[in-house]
């Protein structure tokens, strides 16, 4: 099975707009057609960003990240990562680290002009269907 870390702007874009790349995304991490990988650390940022930007209450955010961590692995990485200026970024290179992802699967610039990291390819929602 293809081993992914869903990047948390993935997650929001697709709570945002369920029919959408990256909802196509989160659905086949859903039906265990690819392993999703996350941490404790990208499921709080996760949380932050649902709260701040979609406004839900505390109820409906716990629900959703509840759901992404009942369609996820959770992985707690050991190594602390200082590649990104960015530094929540870092964390979706640690967890793809620790995890051995075969994909980190993002719509945010930092991560993706990298390209590759360690032999862990960085795509966007779309690539990843692409190849997928």
């Amino acid at each position: 099975m293809v081993k992914v870390v869903i990047d948390t702007n993935v997650f929001f874009s697709a709570f945002y707009l369920p029919q959408s790349k990256p909802g196509e995304v989160v659905l086949l991490a859903r039906r265990k057609r690819i392993q999703n990988f996350t941490s404790p650390q990208i499921l709080k940022e996760l949380e932050r960003i649902i709260t701040d930007k979609l406004l839900w209450d505390n109820s409906k955010t716990q629900s959703a990240i509840t759901r992404i961590s009942n369609l996820s692995e959770l992985v707690d990485p050991r190594e602390r990562l200082t590649i990104i200026a960015d530094d929540p970024d870092n964390r979706i290179l640690e967890c793809a680290k620790a995890s051995g992802a075969d994909f980190i699967i993002s719509g945010d610039k930092h991560l993706l002009d990298l390209k590759n990291f360690q032999g862990i390819k960085i795509v966007t929602p779309g690539e990843f269907l692409e190849l997928w």
